[in-house]
């Protein structure tokens, strides 16, 4: 894998969680990538200005005041899915 900064690899390797996982909840996101909650939010709101990826927040109209629910990538924006994939869809930070 290429060095990128701790900056990057976090973002991709919240990217790549998303694309991997069946509906994960932001603390499934951090299990994956042993990086806080706290963190992925904040990475989240700029990997959709940065890359203009569409992530969406899936809310579970069960739970209360609809604070439950998942991760959904809906859009890569500047990112080309494949390219990302073979470089970065396989490794473990």
């Amino acid at each position: 894998m290429p060095s990128l900064s701790r900056d990057t690899q976090r973002k991709y390797d919240i990217i790549r969680a998303i694309d991997h996982m069946d509906r994960p909840s932001l603390q499934d996101i951090s299990e994956a990538t042993g990086i806080p909650a706290g963190t992925v939010k904040r990475q989240l709101t700029s990997i959709r200005e940065e890359f203009k990826v569409k992530i969406l927040f899936i809310r579970d109209p069960s739970s209360p005041e609809g604070a439950m629910g998942y991760y959904a990538l809906e859009g890569w924006g500047i990112l080309d899915p494949n390219s990302f994939r073979v470089h970065f869809g396989d490794s473990t930070s």
